[in-house]
């Protein structure tokens, strides 16, 4: 498991005002090149990252930049303070699952996110835990997840209302933006379209709801063709190629490469087939 975040003195964590080095999710471990303490203000406008943990061990336990206390982890916050400011409200889905939490720290570094292949939330452990089941989540973990700022008025921990429904079904309570896609394991934004890994079709992400169909779709997540296995195959696939060895995985943009402990650009694989 590679650590996100190290200690920094609490003496320059102490406000949003402070230099950007400051901050507990800033830092990486030391087995990661081109760390800069910089980390990126960039929003993806999927709304799409991978999920990370700090703040329960001794290392990586303190005053965040905006100045509130992790306080061992045991409260909803995250950092990305320099994408959505300090004391934001963010929605974080995965899984069918939702929880809302406060961005009080700058992080994670830029280097963190490249070696990933997506942006990052890094966060509490109770995040990971409500989500993924687990207090601990690495960068080589890519446990995807879909993010949406909500207003600072929404109450931190478990949302209200549940998820949303999974390829080719309805929303709970309709009118959620968001949709949960059970063949790319995440939640997707609204007019993402998927090829269904249960039936083959294609439905697009309405405000919520599943429709059949692409329409006006401003992502698309289709089956890809493998020619080591003979056939075609849905989303989050990891094939090893007959033709040079390489694992590659079905994303979005068909096979791509950075497969390795079970997950790839789009997070865990579905199936592996080795050679």
């Amino acid at each position: 498991m590679k650590r996100l975040a190290l200690v920094v003195s609490s003496a320059v964590a102490v406000a949003c005002s402070s230099s950007p080095e400051s901050g507990l999710s800033v830092s990486a471990s030391s087995d990661l090149s081109g760390c800069h303490g910089t980390a990126s203000s960039s929003v993806p406008s999927n709304g799409n990252y991978y999920l990370t943990s700090f703040g329960s061990s001794p290392d990586d336990d303190g005053v965040m930049s905006c100045g509130e206390y992790t306080k061992h982890g045991s409260w909803y916050y995250a950092a990305s303070r320099q994408r959505y400011g300090c004391g934001s409200h963010i929605q974080i889905e995965a899984n069918g699952k939702c929880v809302v939490a406060e961005t009080d720290d700058y992080g994670p570094d830029q280097c963190v996110e490249t070696a990933a292949g997506r942006p990052i939330i890094d966060a509490s452990p109770l995040v990971s835990e409500a989500l993924y089941g687990t207090s601990s989540a690495g960068w080589s973990d890519r446990y995807a997840i879909h993010v949406t700022e909500v207003p600072s008025s929404t109450p931190l921990g478990p949302c209200a209302g549940g998820g949303n429904a999974t390829d080719g079904g309805t929303s709970d309570g309709g009118g959620g933006a968001a949709c949960s896609s059970s063949t790319l394991d995440m939640d997707v934004s609204s007019g993402t379209c998927v090829q269904s890994s249960g039936d083959e079709q294609w439905y697009t992400c309405n405000d919520g709801e599943w429709d059949s169909g692409q329409n006006d779709c401003t992502q698309s997540f289709a089956w890809c063709d493998s020619s080591t296995l003979g056939e075609w195959v849905p989303p989050r696939t990891c094939v090893q190629s007959k033709s040079d060895d390489v694992w590659y995985q079905c994303a979005e943009n068909g096979w791509e490469s950075g497969v390795s402990n079970g997950s790839g650009p789009l997070g865990k694989c579905s199936s592996e087939h080795p050679l």
